[in-house]
C-alpha cells in the first residue's frame, strides 16, 4: 500500500448523453486516462492529477467525467510518480493508487448520472446472497 492521501478532488466536466432508440446488444466500455500528474508549486508534498473517465455504452450512450484530485505524500514518493508520468510506466503501487482514487471518486458521480438517464451500472455492485446449508 502507497502513502499517498487524497487531500481534496473536484469536477471539472460531466458530459452524459443517452440514445433513446436504442435497440440492440449492449456493450459496456471503461476507460481511465490521467491526462497530467504535476507538482503543486511551493509545496514538496502535494500533486495535482487531471483525469477523463469515461463509460462507453456504444450506441446507447456515453458518460465522459473529467476532474481533479489533489493527492499528498512524501518528496520521495511524488518524486518517483513525477517520474513514471515522464517514462510512461503507469503498473506501479503509486499508479495503481491514483487509479483506484479515480474509480472511487468517478464513478460515485456516474452512478447518478446512470439513474438518471435510465442507463446500466457499469461495474458490478456487491450482493448477498442465501448460503446453502
Amino acid at each position: 500500500m502507497t502513502n499517498l492521501r487524497l487531500i481534496g478532488a473536484k469536477l471539472t466536466k460531466i458530459n452524459a448523453e443517452r440514445n433513446p432508440e436504442f435497440s440492440g446488444k449492449l456493450e459496456i466500455k471503461t476507460n481511465i486516462k490521467v491526462n497530467s500528474l504535476e507538482k503543486i508549486k511551493d509545496t514538496k508534498d502535494t500533486i495535482k492529477v487531471l483525469y477523463d473517465f469515461e463509460i462507453d455504452y456504444g450506441e446507447l450512450g456515453k458518460i465522459l467525467i473529467e476532474g481533479i484530485l489533489f493527492l499528498s505524500s512524501d518528496a520521495k514518493t511524488i518524486k518517483e510518480l513525477l517520474k513514471i508520468q515522464k517514462d510512461k510506466k503507469y503498473n506501479s503501487p503509486e499508479y495503481i493508487t491514483i487509479t483506484n482514487l479515480i474509480i472511487q471518486k468517478a464513478s460515485i458521480k456516474a452512478f447518478e448520472i446512470e439513474e438518471e438517464l435510465s442507463l446500466p451500472i457499469h461495474i458490478k455492485l456487491p450482493a448477498l446472497s442465501v448460503k446453502d446449508q
